[in-house]
């Protein structure tokens, strides 16, 4: 039951979700975040979830990479929301 549970969240939803946690702390102790810090974000958050999935999942979900690809994409348009607002928009 407790697998049916975890697996309701998407791949792209559990390393977004790390992903801006990552975010978040860094900000919260150097005031902002740069570009390379939030790519380094995303993929020890991407690492971490894979990690924790089972091989098969793993082996699945990126055997096609133009399925990584698009994957990624949608990753870095919810990291986008956790981001801080600049003054340059």
């Amino acid at each position: 039951m407790t697998s049916t549970l975890v697996n309701a969240q998407t791949i792209e939803e559990e390393v977004a979700k790390k992903s801006c946690e990552c975010i978040q702390m860094k900000v919260s102790t150097y005031g902002q975040i740069s570009k390379s810090e939030t790519q380094k974000c995303v993929s020890k958050s991407g690492d971490e979830v894979l990690k924790s999935k089972d091989p098969q999942e793993v082996k699945r979900l990126t055997k096609n990479m133009e399925e990584v690809v698009e994957r990624l994409k949608i990753i870095y348009k919810m990291v986008e929301k956790c981001l801080p607002k600049t003054d340059s928009n």
